[in-house]
């Protein structure tokens, strides 16, 4: 077994089982327990797992930090993918834009004469989209100060009254889900009101997302049409998201 692929194991049976002993790990995947500690070790500097005396913990993140701050993480692959979804978007769309890093990023990227229909809940998006020839409407609704957004009961009125032809979503770290997640609780009640209201909804997620996790599901792989990614991603992952949905790599 490849070092990459034990090491997505051991993150596969930490999430899985919540916590797990050293011995144990070494006993499953007939190495060292030394060797075993250092790929811990390594898998804790990257913030995957929480190491503990003889073993570790998982880690399910609860706590978002704002896009700007994450904008200019992994962003090559960020850059690629927000170049490839706009491959989705067709001449007098409605289209949705999430909030998030990789939603900025793509944001960004978009052409500046599309003459297209945009709703965000995202603030962060708002400075770029003003400056474009589109038409733009906001969501109201309850202000998170932190994925610098908007949610709640007024947003999900909102669209009640609208129809959207495709919908960018993002996504925290799904390693152990069967689908796309959120952070927070109210943060994932939009975005499966979106998919409700949307003919098309595409994910974009960079490929630490595949080795991280997040605490709420809001909807499955099958309910989704395409995942944009980046060519980090663990294959065999891909390969099973292939089952259940449209997989893009850049």
């Amino acid at each position: 077994m490849l070092i990459t692929e034990r090491r997505n194991k051991i993150l596969e049976l930490v999430n899985a089982q919540g916590s797990i002993r050293v011995v144990d790990l070494a006993k499953s995947l007939n190495v060292t327990t030394e060797t075993i500690r250092k790929d811990l070790l390594y898998l804790s500097n990257k913030g995957l797992v929480q190491k503990k005396f003889g073993g570790a913990i998982a880690v399910n993140d609860v706590t978002d930090t704002p896009p700007l701050e994450r904008e200019f993480e992994a962003l090559e692959e960020k850059v690629a993918i927000a170049k490839a979804a706009l491959q989705y978007i067709n001449g007098n769309n409605v289209i949705f834009i999430d909030s998030g890093s990789t939603l900025l990023t793509f944001v960004k990227h978009l052409p500046p004469d599309l003459e297209i229909t945009i709703v965000t809940n995202s603030f962060s998006a708002i400075d770029s989209l003003v400056k474009t020839n589109n038409v733009i409407y906001f969501l109201g609704g309850e202000v998170s100060n932190i994925t610098m957004s908007t949610s709640g009961f007024w947003a999900v009125n909102a669209l009640n009254s609208i129809k959207i032809d495709v919908a960018f979503l993002g996504t925290s770290g799904f390693h152990s889900h069967n689908g796309p997640t959120s952070k927070q609780f109210i943060n994932a009640q939009i975005k499966k009101e979106i998919i409700q209201h949307s003919a098309q909804n595409i994910v974009l997620a960079d490929s630490s997302k595949f080795i991280s996790n997040a605490v709420l599901q809001f909807c499955n792989w099958s309910d989704i049409d395409a995942l944009i990614t980046d060519s980090k991603a663990p294959s065999d992952m891909i390969d099973n998201l292939r089952k259940q949905t449209e997989v893009v790599v850049v």
